[in-house]
Protein backbone atom coordinates (compact mmCIF):
# COMPACT_ATOMS: atom_id res chain seq x y z
CA UNK A 1 0.00 0.00 0.00
CA UNK A 2 2.87 2.34 0.89
CA UNK A 3 4.53 1.71 -2.48
CA UNK A 4 1.21 2.37 -4.24
CA UNK A 5 0.97 5.74 -2.50
CA UNK A 6 4.52 6.45 -3.64
CA UNK A 7 3.58 5.69 -7.24
CA UNK A 8 0.45 7.86 -7.16
CA UNK A 9 2.21 10.75 -5.41
CA UNK A 10 5.19 10.68 -7.77
CA UNK A 11 3.14 10.48 -10.97
CA UNK A 12 0.70 13.12 -9.67
CA UNK A 13 3.47 15.54 -8.66
CA UNK A 14 5.20 15.15 -12.03
CA UNK A 15 1.93 15.44 -14.00
CA UNK A 16 0.89 18.65 -12.25
CA UNK A 17 4.38 20.13 -12.67
CA UNK A 18 4.50 19.29 -16.39
CA UNK A 19 0.98 20.62 -16.95
CA UNK A 20 1.81 23.93 -15.28
CA UNK A 21 5.13 24.25 -17.12
CA UNK A 22 3.48 23.33 -20.41
CA UNK A 23 0.82 26.03 -20.02
CA UNK A 24 3.51 28.63 -19.31
CA UNK A 25 5.62 27.47 -22.28
CA UNK A 26 2.64 27.95 -24.61
CA UNK A 27 1.71 31.37 -23.20
CA UNK A 28 5.18 32.91 -23.10
CA UNK A 29 5.77 33.07 -26.91
CA UNK A 30 2.27 34.52 -27.41
CA UNK A 31 2.99 37.13 -24.73
CA UNK A 32 6.35 37.98 -26.28
CA UNK A 33 4.94 38.32 -29.79
CA UNK A 34 2.16 40.57 -28.52
CA UNK A 35 4.58 42.91 -26.74
CA UNK A 36 7.54 42.86 -29.15
CA UNK A 37 5.83 42.16 -32.47
CA UNK A 38 8.95 40.30 -33.59
CA UNK A 39 9.39 36.60 -34.32
CA UNK A 40 13.17 37.15 -34.36
CA UNK A 41 13.18 38.60 -30.83
CA UNK A 42 11.06 35.67 -29.65
CA UNK A 43 13.42 33.11 -31.22
CA UNK A 44 16.47 34.83 -29.71
CA UNK A 45 14.72 34.84 -26.32
CA UNK A 46 14.22 31.07 -26.38
CA UNK A 47 17.73 30.39 -27.65
CA UNK A 48 19.24 32.45 -24.82
CA UNK A 49 17.27 30.72 -22.05
CA UNK A 50 17.86 27.20 -23.46
CA UNK A 51 21.65 27.18 -23.80
CA UNK A 52 22.70 27.69 -20.13
CA UNK A 53 20.34 24.97 -18.89
CA UNK A 54 21.82 22.53 -21.43
CA UNK A 55 25.48 23.18 -20.61
CA UNK A 56 24.91 23.24 -16.85
CA UNK A 57 23.25 19.80 -16.87
CA UNK A 58 26.35 17.63 -16.17
CA UNK A 59 27.37 19.90 -13.28
CA UNK A 60 23.81 19.99 -11.95
CA UNK A 61 23.72 16.18 -11.75
CA UNK A 62 26.99 15.98 -9.82
CA UNK A 63 25.74 18.61 -7.37
CA UNK A 64 22.39 16.84 -6.88
CA UNK A 65 23.57 13.26 -6.43
CA UNK A 66 24.37 13.64 -2.71
CA UNK A 67 21.26 15.70 -2.04
CA UNK A 68 17.90 14.40 -0.90
CA UNK A 69 16.08 14.08 -4.24
CA UNK A 70 12.68 14.41 -2.58
CA UNK A 71 13.78 17.78 -1.23
CA UNK A 72 15.16 18.66 -4.68
CA UNK A 73 11.68 18.16 -6.16
CA UNK A 74 10.13 20.26 -3.41
CA UNK A 75 12.80 22.97 -3.72
CA UNK A 76 12.33 23.09 -7.52
CA UNK A 77 8.59 23.62 -7.16
CA UNK A 78 9.11 26.22 -4.40
CA UNK A 79 11.63 28.12 -6.54
CA UNK A 80 9.14 28.13 -9.43
CA UNK A 81 6.48 29.58 -7.12
CA UNK A 82 8.89 32.31 -5.99
CA UNK A 83 9.96 33.17 -9.55
CA UNK A 84 6.41 33.37 -10.88
CA UNK A 85 5.26 35.43 -7.89
CA UNK A 86 8.03 37.89 -8.71
CA UNK A 87 6.96 37.88 -12.36
CA UNK A 88 3.31 38.60 -11.58
CA UNK A 89 4.20 41.34 -9.08
CA UNK A 90 6.41 42.93 -11.73
CA UNK A 91 3.65 42.70 -14.35
CA UNK A 92 1.11 44.28 -12.01
CA UNK A 93 3.36 47.16 -10.96
CA UNK A 94 5.58 47.81 -13.99
CA UNK A 95 4.02 46.01 -16.96
CA UNK A 96 6.05 44.21 -19.61
CA UNK A 97 9.82 44.23 -19.15
CA UNK A 98 11.73 42.09 -21.66
CA UNK A 99 14.94 41.76 -19.64
CA UNK A 100 13.18 40.91 -16.38
CA UNK A 101 11.10 38.25 -18.19
CA UNK A 102 14.34 36.94 -19.74
CA UNK A 103 16.01 36.69 -16.32
CA UNK A 104 13.02 34.88 -14.76
CA UNK A 105 12.76 32.44 -17.67
CA UNK A 106 16.53 31.90 -17.63
CA UNK A 107 16.49 30.73 -13.99
CA UNK A 108 13.25 28.78 -14.43
CA UNK A 109 14.70 26.82 -17.36
CA UNK A 110 17.65 25.70 -15.21
CA UNK A 111 15.23 24.92 -12.40
CA UNK A 112 13.11 22.83 -14.77
CA UNK A 113 16.21 20.82 -15.71
CA UNK A 114 16.83 20.14 -12.02
CA UNK A 115 13.25 18.87 -11.61
CA UNK A 116 13.59 16.55 -14.62
CA UNK A 117 16.91 15.05 -13.44
CA UNK A 118 15.56 14.60 -9.89
CA UNK A 119 12.33 12.96 -11.09
CA UNK A 120 14.30 10.51 -13.30
CA UNK A 121 16.80 9.67 -10.55
CA UNK A 122 14.34 9.25 -7.69
CA UNK A 123 12.39 6.34 -9.23
CA UNK A 124 14.75 3.57 -8.03
CA UNK A 125 14.51 4.98 -4.48
CA UNK A 126 10.73 5.00 -4.17
CA UNK A 127 9.82 1.77 -5.97
CA UNK A 128 11.23 -1.77 -6.21
CA UNK A 129 13.23 -2.72 -9.32
CA UNK A 130 10.61 -5.17 -10.58
CA UNK A 131 8.01 -2.36 -10.66
CA UNK A 132 10.12 0.28 -12.42
CA UNK A 133 9.05 -0.58 -15.99
CA UNK A 134 5.34 -0.54 -15.09
CA UNK A 135 5.75 2.76 -13.23
CA UNK A 136 7.52 4.30 -16.23
CA UNK A 137 4.71 3.09 -18.49
CA UNK A 138 2.08 4.73 -16.29
CA UNK A 139 4.22 7.86 -15.99
CA UNK A 140 4.47 8.03 -19.77
CA UNK A 141 0.66 7.96 -20.06
CA UNK A 142 0.24 10.94 -17.75
CA UNK A 143 3.25 12.78 -19.20
CA UNK A 144 1.66 12.62 -22.64
CA UNK A 145 -1.76 13.62 -21.32
CA UNK A 146 -0.07 16.69 -19.83
CA UNK A 147 1.69 17.40 -23.14
CA UNK A 148 -1.64 17.13 -24.99
CA UNK A 149 -3.64 19.22 -22.51
CA UNK A 150 -1.13 22.03 -21.95
CA UNK A 151 -1.22 23.64 -25.44
CA UNK A 152 -5.02 23.74 -25.58
CA UNK A 153 -5.38 24.97 -21.98
CA UNK A 154 -2.60 27.50 -22.41
CA UNK A 155 -4.07 28.99 -25.57
CA UNK A 156 -7.59 29.20 -24.07
CA UNK A 157 -6.37 30.72 -20.80
CA UNK A 158 -4.15 33.25 -22.53
CA UNK A 159 -6.81 34.22 -25.07
CA UNK A 160 -9.62 34.65 -22.54
CA UNK A 161 -8.01 35.51 -19.21
CA UNK A 162 -4.55 36.84 -20.11
CA UNK A 163 -0.94 35.97 -19.35
CA UNK A 164 -1.08 36.96 -15.68
CA UNK A 165 -3.90 34.50 -14.94
CA UNK A 166 -1.92 31.69 -16.62
CA UNK A 167 1.03 32.52 -14.33
CA UNK A 168 -1.23 32.42 -11.22
CA UNK A 169 -2.55 29.02 -12.32
CA UNK A 170 1.04 27.90 -12.76
CA UNK A 171 1.83 28.93 -9.17
CA UNK A 172 -1.17 26.96 -7.92
CA UNK A 173 -0.04 23.85 -9.85
CA UNK A 174 3.41 23.99 -8.22
CA UNK A 175 1.81 24.21 -4.76
CA UNK A 176 -0.12 20.98 -5.48
CA UNK A 177 3.07 19.36 -6.77
CA UNK A 178 4.85 20.23 -3.50
CA UNK A 179 2.06 18.67 -1.42
CA UNK A 180 2.22 15.44 -3.45
CA UNK A 181 6.05 15.35 -3.25
CA UNK A 182 5.90 15.65 0.56
CA UNK A 183 3.99 12.34 0.71
CA UNK A 184 6.81 10.37 -0.96
CA UNK A 185 8.51 7.74 1.19
CA UNK A 186 12.13 8.30 0.17
CA UNK A 187 15.38 6.43 0.93
CA UNK A 188 18.30 8.92 1.13
CA UNK A 189 21.54 8.51 -0.81
CA UNK A 190 24.21 6.38 0.91
CA UNK A 191 27.06 7.41 -1.41
CA UNK A 192 30.34 8.67 0.05
CA UNK A 193 31.38 10.38 -3.20
CA UNK A 194 30.94 13.82 -1.60
CA UNK A 195 34.48 13.30 -0.21
CA UNK A 196 35.78 13.45 -3.78
CA UNK A 197 36.35 16.67 -5.67
CA UNK A 198 33.66 17.99 -8.01
CA UNK A 199 35.93 17.47 -11.03
CA UNK A 200 36.65 13.81 -10.17
CA UNK A 201 32.97 13.08 -9.61
CA UNK A 202 32.07 14.62 -12.98
CA UNK A 203 34.81 12.60 -14.70
CA UNK A 204 33.60 9.39 -13.05
CA UNK A 205 30.13 10.03 -14.45
CA UNK A 206 31.49 9.57 -17.96
CA UNK A 207 33.57 6.57 -16.85
CA UNK A 208 30.45 4.84 -15.51
CA UNK A 209 28.97 4.94 -19.01
CA UNK A 210 32.16 3.93 -20.83
CA UNK A 211 33.04 1.08 -18.43
CA UNK A 212 29.82 -0.90 -18.93
CA UNK A 213 29.64 -2.12 -22.53
CA UNK A 214 25.89 -2.74 -22.47
CA UNK A 215 25.14 0.57 -20.78
CA UNK A 216 27.29 2.39 -23.34
CA UNK A 217 25.42 0.75 -26.23
CA UNK A 218 22.05 1.68 -24.70
CA UNK A 219 23.31 5.22 -24.14
CA UNK A 220 24.40 5.39 -27.79
CA UNK A 221 21.02 4.05 -28.98
CA UNK A 222 19.28 6.77 -26.97
CA UNK A 223 21.43 9.40 -28.70
CA UNK A 224 20.70 7.85 -32.11
CA UNK A 225 16.96 8.10 -31.45
CA UNK A 226 17.33 11.77 -30.53
CA UNK A 227 19.44 12.48 -33.60
CA UNK A 228 17.51 10.52 -36.24
CA UNK A 229 13.90 10.28 -34.96
CA UNK A 230 13.34 13.50 -32.96
CA UNK A 231 13.45 15.76 -36.08
CA UNK A 232 10.26 14.03 -37.33
CA UNK A 233 7.96 16.52 -35.60
CA UNK A 234 9.90 19.67 -36.56
CA UNK A 235 11.22 18.75 -40.02
CA UNK A 236 10.10 15.48 -41.60
CA UNK A 237 6.35 15.45 -40.83
CA UNK A 238 5.67 19.07 -41.87
CA UNK A 239 8.09 18.70 -44.79
CA UNK A 240 6.31 15.64 -46.21
CA UNK A 241 2.80 16.88 -45.50
CA UNK A 242 3.24 20.52 -46.56
CA UNK A 243 6.23 20.74 -48.91
CA UNK A 244 5.95 17.43 -50.74
CA UNK A 245 2.17 16.84 -50.73
CA UNK A 246 0.74 20.33 -50.01
CA UNK A 247 -1.91 18.99 -47.61
CA UNK A 248 -3.78 21.63 -45.59
CA UNK A 249 -3.06 22.43 -41.95
CA UNK A 250 -6.02 20.43 -40.61
CA UNK A 251 -4.84 17.22 -42.25
CA UNK A 252 -1.32 17.86 -40.99
CA UNK A 253 -2.61 18.35 -37.44
CA UNK A 254 -4.14 14.87 -37.38
CA UNK A 255 -0.70 13.28 -37.86
CA UNK A 256 0.43 14.63 -34.47
CA UNK A 257 -2.78 13.32 -32.90
CA UNK A 258 -2.13 9.88 -34.40
CA UNK A 259 1.39 9.79 -32.91
CA UNK A 260 0.10 10.88 -29.48
CA UNK A 261 -2.61 8.22 -29.58
CA UNK A 262 0.02 5.57 -30.30
CA UNK A 263 2.20 6.80 -27.44
CA UNK A 264 -0.68 6.63 -24.97
CA UNK A 265 -1.79 3.15 -26.12
CA UNK A 266 1.75 1.76 -25.79
CA UNK A 267 2.23 3.44 -22.40
CA UNK A 268 -0.99 1.90 -21.10
CA UNK A 269 0.13 -1.55 -22.31
CA UNK A 270 3.51 -1.20 -20.56
CA UNK A 271 1.86 0.12 -17.40
CA UNK A 272 -0.55 -2.82 -17.28
CA UNK A 273 1.53 -5.70 -18.64
CA UNK A 274 5.19 -4.64 -18.35
CA UNK A 275 5.88 -6.09 -21.83
CA UNK A 276 7.76 -3.15 -23.33
CA UNK A 277 11.24 -4.38 -22.46
CA UNK A 278 10.79 -7.79 -24.08
CA UNK A 279 10.05 -6.23 -27.49
CA UNK A 280 12.45 -3.27 -27.35
CA UNK A 281 14.76 -4.76 -29.98
CA UNK A 282 11.86 -5.47 -32.35
CA UNK A 283 10.47 -1.96 -31.74
CA UNK A 284 13.78 -0.34 -32.70
CA UNK A 285 13.75 -2.21 -36.01
CA UNK A 286 10.07 -1.39 -36.51
CA UNK A 287 10.71 2.31 -35.90
CA UNK A 288 13.42 2.36 -38.55
CA UNK A 289 11.12 0.35 -40.84
CA UNK A 290 8.31 2.89 -40.43
CA UNK A 291 10.69 5.66 -41.53
CA UNK A 292 11.78 3.63 -44.55
CA UNK A 293 8.23 2.66 -45.56
CA UNK A 294 7.03 6.25 -45.16
CA UNK A 295 9.67 7.38 -47.63
CA UNK A 296 8.95 4.54 -50.05
CA UNK A 297 5.17 5.05 -50.03
CA UNK A 298 5.61 8.82 -50.39
CA UNK A 299 7.83 8.42 -53.45
CA UNK A 300 5.52 5.86 -55.12
CA UNK A 301 2.14 7.52 -54.37
CA UNK A 302 3.04 11.19 -54.88
CA UNK A 303 1.87 11.26 -58.50
CA UNK A 304 -0.69 8.46 -58.39
CA UNK A 305 -2.74 8.62 -55.18
CA UNK A 306 -1.94 11.30 -52.54
CA UNK A 307 -5.12 10.50 -50.58
CA UNK A 308 -4.06 6.87 -50.17
CA UNK A 309 -0.65 8.03 -48.95
CA UNK A 310 -2.31 10.24 -46.33
CA UNK A 311 -4.35 7.29 -45.03
CA UNK A 312 -1.25 5.06 -44.90
CA UNK A 313 0.79 7.83 -43.27
CA UNK A 314 -1.77 8.25 -40.46
CA UNK A 315 -1.48 4.53 -39.69
CA UNK A 316 2.32 4.74 -39.77
CA UNK A 317 2.24 7.76 -37.42
CA UNK A 318 0.10 5.79 -34.97
CA UNK A 319 2.48 2.83 -35.15
CA UNK A 320 5.46 5.16 -34.77
CA UNK A 321 4.01 6.44 -31.49
CA UNK A 322 3.58 2.85 -30.28
CA UNK A 323 7.05 1.59 -31.20
CA UNK A 324 8.85 4.75 -30.07
CA UNK A 325 7.28 4.28 -26.65
CA UNK A 326 8.17 0.59 -26.60
CA UNK A 327 11.76 1.80 -27.00
CA UNK A 328 11.90 4.92 -24.83
CA UNK A 329 10.18 3.56 -21.71
CA UNK A 330 12.18 0.29 -21.48
CA UNK A 331 15.43 2.17 -22.21
CA UNK A 332 14.73 4.55 -19.34
CA UNK A 333 13.80 1.61 -17.09
CA UNK A 334 17.04 -0.18 -17.96
CA UNK A 335 19.05 2.93 -17.10
CA UNK A 336 17.31 3.14 -13.72
CA UNK A 337 18.08 -0.52 -13.05
CA UNK A 338 21.61 -0.80 -14.49
CA UNK A 339 23.06 2.39 -12.98
CA UNK A 340 23.75 2.39 -9.24
CA UNK A 341 21.06 4.56 -7.64
CA UNK A 342 23.75 6.56 -5.85
CA UNK A 343 25.04 7.77 -9.23
CA UNK A 344 21.81 8.19 -11.14
CA UNK A 345 21.57 11.98 -10.80
CA UNK A 346 25.02 12.21 -12.36
CA UNK A 347 24.10 9.75 -15.12
CA UNK A 348 20.74 11.29 -16.03
CA UNK A 349 22.19 14.79 -16.16
CA UNK A 350 24.82 13.56 -18.66
CA UNK A 351 22.14 11.69 -20.61
CA UNK A 352 19.97 14.83 -20.74
CA UNK A 353 22.96 16.96 -21.75
CA UNK A 354 23.85 14.83 -24.78
CA UNK A 355 20.18 14.35 -25.69
CA UNK A 356 19.71 18.12 -25.66
CA UNK A 357 22.67 18.47 -28.02
CA UNK A 358 21.62 15.65 -30.36
CA UNK A 359 18.12 17.03 -30.98
CA UNK A 360 19.15 20.40 -32.50
CA UNK A 361 22.09 18.82 -34.35
CA UNK A 362 19.79 16.11 -35.72
CA UNK A 363 17.20 18.73 -36.68
CA UNK A 364 19.84 20.72 -38.55
CA UNK A 365 21.07 17.55 -40.29
CA UNK A 366 17.48 16.66 -41.26
CA UNK A 367 16.92 20.16 -42.66
CA UNK A 368 20.10 20.06 -44.74
CA UNK A 369 19.31 16.55 -46.05
CA UNK A 370 15.72 17.53 -46.85
CA UNK A 371 16.87 20.54 -48.84
CA UNK A 372 19.56 18.59 -50.69
CA UNK A 373 17.34 15.59 -51.55
CA UNK A 374 13.66 15.89 -50.65
CA UNK A 375 12.03 15.46 -47.25
CA UNK A 376 10.61 11.99 -47.85
CA UNK A 377 13.88 10.72 -49.33
CA UNK A 378 15.85 12.18 -46.39
CA UNK A 379 13.44 10.48 -43.95
CA UNK A 380 13.94 7.16 -45.76
CA UNK A 381 17.74 7.51 -45.51
CA UNK A 382 17.49 8.31 -41.78
CA UNK A 383 15.53 5.07 -41.39
CA UNK A 384 18.22 3.10 -43.21
CA UNK A 385 20.96 4.65 -41.06
CA UNK A 386 19.01 3.82 -37.91
CA UNK A 387 18.47 0.19 -39.04
CA UNK A 388 22.22 -0.29 -39.63
CA UNK A 389 23.17 1.27 -36.26
CA UNK A 390 20.61 -0.82 -34.34
CA UNK A 391 21.84 -4.00 -36.05
CA UNK A 392 25.47 -3.22 -35.18
CA UNK A 393 24.57 -2.28 -31.59
CA UNK A 394 22.73 -5.52 -30.83
CA UNK A 395 25.42 -7.62 -32.47
CA UNK A 396 27.86 -5.97 -30.07
CA UNK A 397 25.94 -6.89 -26.93
CA UNK A 398 24.08 -10.08 -27.92
CA UNK A 399 26.28 -12.22 -25.65
CA UNK A 400 26.65 -9.62 -22.90
CA UNK A 401 23.07 -9.30 -21.64
CA UNK A 402 22.31 -8.87 -17.96
CA UNK A 403 19.52 -7.63 -15.68
CA UNK A 404 16.96 -7.93 -18.50
CA UNK A 405 16.43 -9.90 -21.68
CA UNK A 406 16.96 -6.72 -23.66
CA UNK A 407 17.57 -8.49 -26.97
CA UNK A 408 13.94 -9.47 -27.28
CA UNK A 409 14.78 -13.17 -27.43
CA UNK A 410 12.55 -15.00 -25.01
Amino acid sequence: MEKKINEISFIGARFINLLGSGIYNICIPLFLLKNTGSVLVTSVFFSVIQLPSIFLLPFLGVWMENKNLKYCLIFSNALSIFLFLLLNISLINYGFNFYFLLAISFVEKINSSMFNVASSSIVSRIISKDKIAKLNGTKSVFDNIAYLMAPALGAVLYGNLGFSFAVWLNIFSYIISIVLSLILDYIPNSSTSDKESFHIRLKKGFKIIAADKQLFVFFTLFMVLNFLVSPTEEVFAPGIMKSVYNFDDTLYGWTGTAVSAGVIVASVVIGMKDKGNSIMKLSLYMQSGIMIFTGVFSIILLKYNPDLFYFIYLILCFLSGIFATFVNVPLMSNFQIMVDKNYQARFFSILSFFSSLMIPIGTLFAGVMSKALRTDIAYLLNGVIMFVIVYMAFRKIQNKTKNYDITGEM
